[in-house]
């Protein structure tokens, strides 16, 4: 057992070409965790704490929440029981965020999707979790159990967070895409404890924002936030197959800024210079500056893995400029680096990671609570923690 665990690390220790200089890059699979069921790309979301300790939250898809974490050096993984999840449900994504800066106030959201026994026909759910008790310090098993429940008129798929400038200062909103081509947003009302959709056309929360789907039809666009949101630039690509994933980002790498200093210092970000799309069929492309360029650049070999399942950036080598990670079905993980001394620049190959099943998600955080960042990978099976 221990020479096969050892065989298999040596075997992702591989070299890599940096310019004219060789180095190593390794990738050790740390530890794995077993799930009982299959999840799917939209179950898997890191929670920070106030201490800056990350758990990571992976639902299944037969209705079961697990907390990953590590307490004093060792790994563990529990499940969490959140309520208003009934029998014969299933879960489609799930988002986590920590709102305050010096306690717990988590706050989960869970989509739902219910069939009804007798009439066959299914029922949709955004369930918001949260302790509205603000003078508390609430753990993750107090907060499973105070759900508001949302009934949806269309079927939920990805969920996320993000902050945008309303009347009390920087808030947190929901951001749920779904069957009905649009992205519905959730705003907190703190006085009657609850959430509710608002009209996005009259408070759009992003910047620089790009939406892609099943239909192959990717959209970015810019958005002037200050008054009323007015798209200053927008470019539409279209492809043959579905796109399983966007993102935009910048090359360089930004130190996150204290959280006890982040109103302070908070300032808007400049429009990112790179979007990465990740195509299931066809090649993943990157783009820099989408409004004036006129062809993305396609990254090598990313279509020899069966279908792209995610993608994120990060600056997984640690020299100060990110990197696009690519999931795939393949069971299999690419690392792609800017060569910047090439000319024009190129996106190389900088590394391959494989798993023993088809790769659904990924993260890159501390979940490990020493400083560094460790490479989290969902796959069918469970989930494996990759240490740099």
């Amino acid at each position: 057992m221990r020479e096969d665990q050892t065989s298999r690390r040596q075997m992702m220790a591989k070299d890599f070409v940096v310019g004219k200089h060789k180095k190593r890059l390794n990738f050790v699979d740390a530890h794995f965790f077993s799930l009982p069921t299959q999840g799917n790309v939209y179950t898997l979301t890191p929670l920070t704490d106030a201490k800056g300790f990350t758990k990571i939250l992976v639902a299944s898809l037969q209705r079961k929440v697990y907390c990953l974490e590590y307490s004093n050096g060792r790994p563990c993984i529990r499940e969490v029981p959140f309520t208003y999840i009934p029998g014969g449900a299933e879960i489609i994504s799930i988002d986590a965020v920590n709102r305050s800066v010096i306690q717990e106030d988590f706050i989960i959201g869970i989509t739902i999707i219910k069939k009804d026994d007798a009439t066959g026909q299914q029922s949709h759910f955004f369930n918001v979790y949260s302790d509205w008790d603000l003078n508390s310090d609430s753990a993750l098993e107090v907060v499973s159990q105070n759900c508001l429940p949302l009934e949806l008129d269309f079927v939920p798929y990805h969920l996320y967070h993000i902050k945008t400038k309303g009347k009390n200062g920087w808030e947190t909103v929901w951001l749920l895409s779904g069957s009905d081509c649009c992205i519905h947003i959730y705003h907190s009302d703190d006085e009657s404890h609850s959430y509710q959709e608002v009209d996005c056309s009259e408070s759009f929360p992003e910047r620089v924002s790009a939406t892609c789907g099943e239909g192959g039809i990717v959209h970015m666009f810019c958005v002037n936030v200050e008054s009323k949101p007015l798209v200053t630039a927008s470019r539409t690509v279209l492809w043959d197959y579905p796109s399983a994933s966007v993102k935009i980002f910048d090359l360089k790498t930004v130190l996150p800024i204290p959280r006890l200093q982040e109103k302070a210092l908070r300032r808007e970000p400049e429009a990112p210079a790179y979007i990465v799309v990740g195509n299931t069929l066809e090649s993943c492309i990157v783009y820099r500056d989408f409004v004036s360029c006129q062809s993305g650049y396609r990254l090598p070999e990313s279509n020899a893995n069966d279908v792209v399942t995610c993608c994120i950036v990060c600056d997984i080598d640690q020299d100060g400029k990110n990197e696009i990670l690519v999931g795939t079905y393949g069971q299999t993980v690419i690392v792609y680096k800017l060569r910047e001394e090439e000319e024009p620049s190129t996106w190389d190959i900088h590394h391959r990671i494989t798993v023993p099943c088809p790769v659904l998600s990924l993260a890159y955080c501390d979940v490990m609570g020493d400083g560094s960042f460790q490479l989290i990978v969902m796959t069918t099976t469970g989930i494996h923690i990759f240490q740099v």
